[in-house]
């Protein structure tokens, strides 16, 4: 891995089968149900992190499967429960990391979290040093970031608004820019970091999670 560039190690545990076809990462459009194919980028995008947590850290609690679209969907389904959205969707950070802690509970887990807010007020913004570091810090822990986009700004042509998706990389450019990997819709594709955050209006953030521990009941 070069040095300007933080990528996780094993992509191929989000990945599913489609018969010789590879698919990166869910898609909410399997859904069977029209409100969670129109509101369901929240539960795909935890979806798709705790695939990546249960073979990244061995956690046999966690039940879930990837193999094919049928074990993938089982598995969005039950997260649904848990990272659930509203009528609005899922709009903001704080949800989503309670969704996942509520989610590791009923398993009997117990999640380390991360996670940074970018407000939609540019002034209370973090700056993008403080971004990047935030994205290094999870990827060097080699586990995929939660992406919240409320508006997509002047990268509308890279990123949807008011989307979740599931970043898997980070590379710096000769040119001082930052480009994201990010999994979504079953694709692997590319925003220029530093332009999101400088022209989206409605912001959003990032959330990771690692260390999964087994939860003392009491």
């Amino acid at each position: 891995m070069a040095q300007n560039s933080y990528i996780i190690s094993r992509p191929e545990y989000m990945h599913i089968s489609n018969g010789g076809e590879t698919l990166r990462g869910c898609n909410q459009d399997w859904y069977q149900i029209e409100f969670r194919r129109r509101a369901g980028c929240g539960p795909v995008a935890a979806t798709n992190i705790l695939l990546y947590l249960r073979k990244r850290y061995d956690v046999e609690k966690l039940p879930y499967r990837n193999g094919d679209i049928d074990e993938a969907l089982a598995a969005m389904n039950d997260v649904f429960q848990y990272v659930r959205p509203k009528r609005r969707g899922l709009h903001t950070v704080k949800k989503f990391v309670r969704g996942m802690s509520k989610l590791g509970r009923n398993y009997g887990l117990r999640f380390w979290y991360q996670y940074i807010l970018v407000p939609p007020q540019a002034e209370l913004r973090p700056d993008l040093g403080a971004v990047v570091e935030f994205i290094r810090a999870g990827l060097s822990n080699d586990v995929p970031i939660a992406f919240l986009n409320l508006d997509a700004g002047d990268v509308e042509a890279q990123l949807s608004s008011w989307h979740w998706v599931t970043v898997i990389e980070l590379t710096a450019t000769g040119g001082g820019e930052f480009v994201l990997r990010y999994y979504d819709q079953s694709k692997s594709l590319e925003v220029d970091l530093g332009k999101w955050l400088n022209t989206t209006a409605k912001g959003g953030g990032f959330a990771y999670f690692c260390k999964p521990t087994n939860r003392q009941r009491t």
